[in-house]
This record gives structure tokens, sequence and C-alpha cells, in this order.
């Protein structure tokens, strides 16, 4: 009977812990790549294209450049420096990290040098393929152009209850297409080269905002944003960065990310006519060399790209035929800045790409 009792009892330990292994869930990872570049540093460019190749299939990563590593340029601030931390000695460029997760051995910190795109791919699913029961959610937020005051909230939720004092929220205003000078290696100094994914300012602080999570409703979080965009950020082409993780100022190698997302921008809520250029396309690489990828957020067969060039003149078209992306052969084009058009239903939107 004592026997009996024992395995019932073992067997109904058995079930609690595997109901208890069940509840807990795991979310899709959006790998967080900061790179460090700058102005000075002429094999960056070619690094970013490393990059864009290496990401161009997939999806589920968010992109930002910290403008540090390798002198300081007109992008660098105060956020950059600070994230040089993450070398763990002696600055370079250019350099990446994934989820500020220590990958790389022969590097004593999270940043290691850029290296070719089997590498880099082999970094992002190395990063993928660590669990994570954090989910952060698209920043939710509204703009008034004409107050330039930013609100809404940036929410997320745990699968369990893998969060303390140390997990913290960072939020960070990104700009695209802001053109600058920058060296390159083949062509020497480019006075108009158009600057990416630039971490321009923390709505957070820099290092993070501790989290309130309510266990009681799913284990969530909300954070409200209440932010003033600065005067010299074009907002057309601001969007944020939002990543949840483990803040720990005695060891960079134990701060890992647990997920991030990136929002739209700023410009997508515009009035009937205009497209939203967020949730129209997104370009990359930009500069480009041999090819140009389109990456359209809601393709449709009436969706139609056009290339134009300085002067306004239509070089090549193409329809999206409901593809989510679309090439663009740039290999014969001369060196400039050209336009991208896409026209859809509800109306145009246009980026810069840049041909090297």
């Amino acid at each position: 009977m004592k026997k009996i009792t024992i395995l019932l009892l073992l067997s109904t330990i058995f079930v609690a812990a595997s109901l208890a292994q069940d509840t807990k869930q795991t979310f899709t990872r959006k790998v967080l790549i900061e790179q460090f570049t700058g102005a000075a540093c002429q094999w960056c460019p070619s690094g970013a294209e490393r990059i864009a190749s290496a990401i161009s299939s997939s999806s589920s990563v968010v992109w930002i450049k910290h403008h540090a590593g390798f002198g300081t340029d007109f992008l660098t601030n105060d956020i950059a420096t600070s994230m040089t931390i993450f070398y763990g000695g002696g600055l370079f460029a250019p350099a990446v990290m994934f989820d500020r997760t220590h990958f790389n051995s022969s590097q004593p910190a999270p940043v290691m040098s850029v290296g070719q795109v089997s590498d880099i791919r082999g970094y992002i699913a190395q990063a993928k393929g660590v669990a994570t029961t954090c989910k952060v959610y698209t920043p939710d937020v509204a703009y008034d152009p004409a107050t330039r005051h930013l609100s809404g909230t940036v929410t997320g939720r745990f699968g369990d209850n893998s969060y303390g004092d140390s997990t913290r929220l960072v939020l960070y205003v990104v700009e695209d297409s802001i053109v600058g000078p920058q060296t390159d290696h083949d062509r020497g100094r480019i006075n108009n080269f158009v600057h990416m994914g630039t971490v321009r300012a923390a709505i957070t602080d820099m290092w993070g905002d501790p989290l309130v999570v309510d266990p009681a409703n799913e284990n969530s979080f909300s954070y409200t944003v209440d932010y003033t965009l600065p005067d010299d950020f074009v907002y057309r082409n601001c969007l944020l960065v939002a990543f949840v993780y483990n803040y720990d100022p005695s060891d960079v190698n134990n701060c890992s990310v647990l997920n991030a997302a990136q929002g739209k921008y700023l410009d997508s809520h515009l009035g009937v006519g205009e497209v939203a250029e967020s949730t129209a396309m997104r370009i990359f690489p930009n500069p480009a060399h041999h090819v140009a990828t389109v990456e359209l957020s809601s393709p449709s067969s009436a969706c139609r790209v056009d290339l134009l060039d300085a002067a306004g003149r239509c070089l090549l078209t193409r329809t999206a035929q409901g593809a989510a992306t679309l090439q663009l052969d740039t290999h014969q084009l001369p060196a400039g800045l050209y336009l991208v058009r896409l026209t859809t239903p509800d109306g145009v939107a246009t980026r810069q790409l840049l041909i090297r």
C-alpha cells in the first residue's frame, strides 16, 4: 500500500511539473543587430553592405547603427560613445554585436568585427536559436507634426516570470536617410553618402527604464511615450526601436537582449492620398551597388515601383504582382543619388537610393 502511495505521489508531481512546463510560453525572437560605424571608417560602407546582404531574406531582425568605434563624426552622440563599453576594451570598426550577447569566443565581449555574409548569417541563426519568453509589440504611437510631439505606448509581455529588477526597456529614436560625408576605401571621400539606421536619441534612459510587470495580466508591461522630437530630426525618416534586455553594469557579458521590435516611420498617419513611407517600402542595401531590394509591407498587384534619376526621368519600372519584395538591377547605372517611387491605389511614396 505504501509503495502504491509513493508511486501515485511521484505521478502527481510529474504531471504537475509537466503542466507547469506547458504554461511556459516562448515567442519568436527579433534579433537586435547593433553596428558600430563612423564617417572616417573607410571599410564601414562595405561592412554595412555585407550586413544588408545577410539580412535580405530575413524579416526577424532589427538593425541599428552607433556612430562610434572609429573616431567620431557629425552623428556621434552620448549613446554611441557609451555603447562602446560592449567592446570590452580596444575600439575598431566596422564592428557589430547581436542581441548584446557574447557569441564570438575570440572576442572578450559582445562586439566583434563585421565578418563575411556567411559569418553574419551564422550569428543571426545562433541568436535566433536562443529561446525567449519575452515579447515586445510594435510601438503604438501617434505623431503631431505641428508640435513635433510623440505620444503612445510600448507594450509587451512575458511567457513566465523570467523578469526581475534588472530587466529593462530601451526605446530609441532611429533616423534613416541622413545625407552627409563618408570615407570609402574604393571612392575616397563621399559628400552625399546616405546614412541609415542611426540611433539619434533615447526616449528612455539610454541604459533603459525598469519594467513594471503585471502578473495578473499575463505578465504584461506598458511604457507611456511622451516625447518631443528635436528640430533637427526629419520626422518622415524617424522610427522607434524598442527592446528589453538584462541590465548589468558590472558585466557587459550579462546584458543579453530578450527581444526587440521596430515601429513605423513617424509619418505613418498622413492624410488621404498620401502613403506612409514606413508602411509602403523599405530599401536595402542603401547605398547599393549591383542590386537593390525593395520590400513592400502591403504588396498587391496594383503596386508599381519606378526608379528615377535626379532629373525625374524614369529608368525602369517593376510591378509587384502581389510579391513582398522586388529586385532593382542597378549595376549598369552611374553612381549617384536616385529616387525610388512607389505608386499604390492609395497614393505615392518616394525614397532616396544612393548607387555606388
